[in-house]
């Protein structure tokens, strides 16, 4: 399944009373995460495509990465190199 498919599918899955949830607890996407998960389930472990999820900074599409991804297949700084690119967090300034 290619990124573009995936964010397809997520696109299909938004749902205006999830986002409406979700932005009450400070999250940013209308997906159930029952659904993201059935997702997930269906794809399997692909590294290569969690890693290109990942790179969509879409917050679903991130979750789903989190999903489908070896953990362990990452190297720290994708991870924290990315979050610190686009937010000013107080471990990418201070280096803790």
């Amino acid at each position: 399944m290619t990124v573009a498919e995936v964010m397809a599918e997520l696109a299909a899955l938004e749902d205006p009373r999830a986002r409406e949830v979700n932005e009450k607890h400070g999250d940013d996407h209308g997906v159930n995460l029952g659904r993201l998960r059935a997702v997930a389930k269906r794809l399997k472990t692909q590294q290569e495509l969690a890693r290109r999820l990942w790179e969509t900074d879409d917050t679903a599409a991130r979750l789903l990465a989190i999903l489908i991804c070896r953990p362990k297949a990452f190297e720290r700084d994708e991870l924290d190199g990315s979050w610190c690119a686009r937010r000013e967090h107080s471990r990418c300034t201070t280096g803790s």
